[in-house]
């Protein structure tokens, strides 16, 4: 039996021993919640912000996050190939996303603003608009994936190979030209 839940506030909350409630979740915050190793399969999250939240290694079979915001969050290890993708938008501002999967989802127009996402992997993934500011993009894997007119300006320590990914007008800048060419092996200065 699933619960509606509107307009609450979730404030310091410890879910790892006590879970939050399977429902839809409307117009809800969590700030400072512990969510680390739910399980969050079959939850619905619509027009929710997750602020300071820990949702590490948290299981998302079929989780809708529909206008979703993750703000100072660390969601390491997540899976989000798995989530229900059906009206699906996520934006990541300040969070740690190390070890996180992204695999085959239409993330056009996500954001990620100064997020951690060492070994997260974005293959297959349309990533059309997408912003990257500031964000650490060390050991990310973009393979096969649509990068078309997404925004790497201020990313850094990236790898990313153009033969193997759309990336007709996405935007980097001059001084990082050699996370593009790395497999050449050049040296560049």
């Amino acid at each position: 039996m699933t619960t509606n839940v509107e307009d609450l506030l979730f404030k310091n909350e410890d879910y790892t021993s006590n879970p939050l409630p399977l429902g839809d979740y409307d117009g809800c915050s969590f700030e400072q919640c512990d969510l680390s190793n739910s399980d969050l399969s079959g939850f619905v999250f619509t027009d929710c912000e997750f602020i300071d939240c820990n949702l590490s290694n948290a299981k998302l079979k079929k989780t809708a996050f529909n206008d979703v915001v993750f703000s100072g969050c660390k969601l390491l290890g997540l899976d989000f190939k798995s989530i229900n993708t059906f009206l699906m938008r996520l934006n990541f501002n300040n969070c740690n996303l190390q070890m996180t999967h992204f695999d085959f989802l239409k993330l056009k127009r996500s954001v990620f603003i100064n997020c951690e996402l060492q070994q997260a992997s974005f293959q297959g993934s349309d990533l059309t608009y997408a912003d990257f500011e500031e964000s650490n993009l060390q050991d990310v894997q973009f393979i096969d994936a649509n990068l078309e007119n997404a925004n790497f300006l201020t990313a850094y320590n990236f790898n990313i190979d153009p033969e193997h990914n759309k990336m007709k007008g996405a935007k980097f800048s001059r001084n990082d030209l050699e996370g593009l060419l790395q497999k050449y092996q050049l040296e560049i200065s």
